[in-house]
């Protein structure tokens, strides 16, 4: 149905509720009434044609197919809990909607709050319910924000007239609502200390003790935070007590023996070395330190047998091989040595015996084989390619059958079955002998030329 143009007067020139109304409307369609309001409000300056409403026969009875889009015809449109009001609740004998629209909120909503908290309703509540919404942001605007423990305290903790709308102004100090706790405060006793005012230099809005303690002055961390206050503030006096850690632990640090504080002169700032929950382990800074490690270490220099430092005469900078996480396993620099390997490693080259280094007669020039990380696996290289060629790929037995004596080798081992052939062969060379040495002394590179 084509809305009839008299809506846009009786919109114009409409009424609407005394302030004290509110918007709930119940199961009430807007065009209807409910009648546990009471009568129904004056309407004598709408259209004397009741039926435009109205069915006939009834006057609680609406018209199925009355609708006004009120959005369309007037330009406010009607949202959240405003859309599904009465009519009436607005439009009636009581005044013009255009006076009391020009007030806001206010010309329909009686203020609660008496004017305490401003005049804009929006600020805490929407058109959906009157259920105030981000409360605890809007608080942030004033002398005191809301966190921890405060966001959690109903309203009326603190604005005793809360319940029924009054929020007058109170004082933020910790001291306004909190002056019992203050009272009873007596480990330590706040009102003997003369601490009676700013709670927030010691305490935070979360809890007021153990891990709530602010102790800015000395942050409390690991066992520190356990600790009772007594151990450190004995004398009962909470001022002046030194920071440093010797202060404390000077029994801890003249005790310690391993390694001894005291006679190695080690610096009494505990950090250095130690952290707040436990003393040992203990993680040693060698940042800090200027003297030698063997000033330090000296014993484990001269108490180390494998190998000797003090026989081999190794340096005393056990920075050299060592590192400062361990001792073993090290890494020794033997770019530095001007000394043949026999000179530190006589004893594993006359130990060897697979094969007997000594009695093959061996170079003691360990690194003709061996490398610097490790013993095993050597890799033989002769002096001469006696093992290339068709000599290539041979086991070391295949020449030298003595295993015990790598000096002795045989050539006619492999070709005694030429000899005839070699015989032939060496007729015009003097001083031929067909024998393992005669052949290494004229072909000591085991070629034929």
């Amino acid at each position: 149905m084509r809305p009839l143009p008299w809506i846009v007067t009786l919109v114009l020139m409409g009424y609407v509720l005394l302030a004290a109304c509110s918007m709930g409307s119940g199961p009430v369609d807007p065009q209807e009434w409910n009648t546990r309001r009471g009568p129904v409000v004056p309407h004598a300056d709408f259209p004397a044609d009741c039926s435009l409403c109205h069915l006939p026969g009834s006057w609680t009875r609406i018209r199925d197919e009355f609708s006004f889009d009120h959005g369309a015809q007037t330009g406010v449109v009607l949202e959240g809990a405003h859309a599904a009001a009465e009519c009436l609740r607005c439009h009636n004998d009581r005044g013009p909607v255009a006076v009391f629209a020009q007030r806001g909120c206010a010309g329909c909503h009686e203020d609660v709050h008496r004017a305490q908290l401003g005049k804009n309703c929006a600020d805490c509540h929407g058109e959906q319910t009157w259920q105030p919404h981000d409360r605890i942001l809007a608080h942030g605007t004033t002398r005191m924000p809301l966190v921890g423990a405060h966001a959690a305290v109903a309203c009326w903790r603190c604005h005793q007239g809360a319940e029924t709308g009054e929020f007058t102004g109170l004082d933020p100090d910790c001291a306004s609502c909190h002056a019992a706790d203050l009272a009873r405060a007596s480990d330590p006793d706040h009102l003997t200390l003369g601490w009676t005012a700013n709670c927030d230099r010691c305490h935070i809005p979360t809890t007021w003790a153990g891990e709530g303690f602010n102790h800015a002055t000395f942050p409390l961390t690991g066992t520190h935070a356990t600790t009772d206050c007594a151990e450190c503030h004995g004398d009962g006096l909470f001022a002046g007590t030194p920071h440093d850690c010797y202060a404390c632990h000077a029994a801890e640090y003249q005790s310690a023996l391993d390694p001894d504080h005291v006679e190695l002169g080690l610096p009494t700032d505990c950090r250095l070395c130690h952290g707040t929950w436990h003393w040992t382990p203990a993680s040693f800074n060698h940042g800090w330190v200027t003297q030698a490690c063997v000033e330090c270490h000296l014993t484990e220099y001269q108490n180390t047998t494998e190998p000797d430092h003090e026989v081999l005469q190794l340096p005393t900078s056990c920075q050299d091989c060592h590192g400062t996480n361990f001792w073993v396993p090290a890494t020794f620099d033997h770019e530095g040595l001007t000394q043949d390997c026999a000179a530190c490693h006589l004893s594993d080259y006359e130990a060897t015996t697979d094969p007997d280094h000594e009695a093959a007669g061996f170079p003691t020039d360990c690194a003709a084989c061996h490398n610097t990380r490790t013993w095993y696996g050597g890799s033989f290289d002769h002096d001469f390619p006696i093992n290339s060629g068709d000599h290539a790929g041979f086991d070391c037995a295949d020449c030298h059958i003595q295993p015990r004596n790598f000096a002795v080798f045989t050539c006619t081992q492999c070709h005694a079955h030429q000899k005839r052939d070699m015989d032939d062969e060496h007729e015009d060379e003097r001083g031929y002998m067909y024998e393992t040495m005669a052949c290494y002394a004229c072909h000591p590179d085991g070629k034929e030329d």
